[in-house]
């Protein structure tokens, strides 16, 4: 960020009770669009959540303070859901699955900046290098991985979180000009509105991840149950203390304590990644974990798959092959990003179902009018010379 605020600029306002909330939603919902970021703890607690919400309009920033104002912020949702008044975010994909995710809030009048930038084919898309290119202001993002949940806020966090909004009305007037000069507004409107609707919300975690930690896929079928053990305690104790998975144990110090099972605590401290701090906290859980699968062992080996369905995953893989490369072309034809064109998830769901004609691919992906325009043919003609798997032998 700047060495300080510049003196032209308001006061940050601070949102920290039911009644400054209610004061600021009056003027928000009187302005034709509001910049909107928030900043969440994921380096720092096991269970994420939004620790601070920004807004600004054209004269005014305010930081809301969702922890103090804990299960209060029912009030933002008329406001988030009503289209007529704009919210422009940059790179908004998180933002839109947090303020779901803990707010219940699903965003509509959706503009992204980043978006808007990759459509008019700018080289560099970050916010700060949107900053710096439209107003000569170089930023330092030093607390860009800040610890969010931790309070009080230092003036330094308070004066990167609001930089982040500040400047987003005034960029969204400028953008909104350029992507009409351009003729991507179409495009542009199409992909605000997928990004509404396509929210991924992350799922509970997958109980076989300890399968995916590197180094695993050595491991004999004994050390693997001990892997499974270990993995689940960490889970747990993270959970229980809310704190990131490595601050409890780190993945290199497990895979060594199922190669190697210690016998003591002794033997545990001098496994790499764990040392006596460790061994002592935690030590005697650890060789309870370990212990309590002695003797036990996992399925190492993937299960066997017959010929016929070995061919038929790798026409599938080929198809979405050829469908990445048409997207490739496509765009270079264009000169967008990849991304732009169709996401990544539209094309795999079209690779599975190989739609042969426009109503078939309308079933699977409803393509907006820009894209219909520009290559719904150049997708169908591909779609066809595709052959279908399931008649492959």
């Amino acid at each position: 960020m700047p060495s300080r605020i510049p003196a032209d600029w308001s006061p940050v306002i601070m949102v920290e009770t039911p009644e400054a909330l209610d004061e600021a939603l009056a003027i928000w919902s009187q302005v034709p669009a509001i910049g909107v970021d928030t900043e969440a703890n994921s380096f720092f607690a096991y269970h994420e959540r939004m620790c601070l919400l920004q807004v600004s309009t054209d004269d005014q920033d305010w930081i809301v303070d969702p922890i103090a104002l804990e299960g209060q912020l029912g009030s933002l949702k008329p406001l988030f859901e009503d289209p007529s008044v704009i919210k422009i975010f940059h790179a908004a994909e998180f933002d839109l699955m947090i303020l779901r995710k803990d707010l219940d809030v699903e965003v509509r009048g959706l503009f992204d900046t980043q978006v808007a930038m990759t459509l008019l084919r700018h080289d560099k898309t970050g916010l700060a290098a949107l900053i710096e290119s439209y107003y000569g202001i170089e930023l330092n993002k030093k607390e860009q991985r800040s610890n969010w949940g931790k309070r009080p806020l230092t003036e330094e966090q308070i004066a990167y979180a609001r930089i982040d909004t500040h400047f987003l009305t005034d960029l969204y007037r400028r953008l909104v000009k350029e992507l009409e000069e351009a003729d991507m507004t179409a495009a542009a409107e199409g992909e605000f509105r997928r990004q509404e609707q396509e929210i991924l919300i992350p799922g509970p975690p997958d109980p076989q991840r300890f399968r995916k930690i590197k180094g695993a896929r050595d491991l004999n079928g004994e050390a693997l149950a001990r892997l499974q053990a270990i993995f689940q305690w960490r889970e747990e104790e993270a959970s229980r203390r809310d704190v990131p998975l490595f601050r409890v144990l780190a993945n290199e110090a497990m895979i060594s304590m199922c190669v190697h099972p210690p016998r003591n605590m002794k033997d545990l401290a001098g496994l790499k990644g764990v040392g006596w701090k460790k061994a002592k906290r935690h030590g005697d859980d650890m060789m309870a974990a370990i212990g309590a699968v002695a003797g036990q062992s996992l399925e190492t080996k993937v299960a066997r798959v017959s010929p016929e369905e070995r061919r038929k995953r790798r026409v599938m893989r080929e198809n979405l092959d050829a469908l990445r490369n048409w997207r490739k072309n496509v765009a270079k034809e264009l000169g967008l990003p990849s991304e732009r064109l169709m996401h990544r998830r539209h094309l795999e769901a079209i690779a599975k179902a190989l739609p042969r004609s426009a109503s078939e691919l309308e079933q699977v992906v409803a393509l907006n009018d820009w894209q219909r325009q520009e290559f719904e043919a150049s997708l169908l003609s591909a779609l066809e010379r595709l052959p279908d798997p399931e008649s492959c032998s």
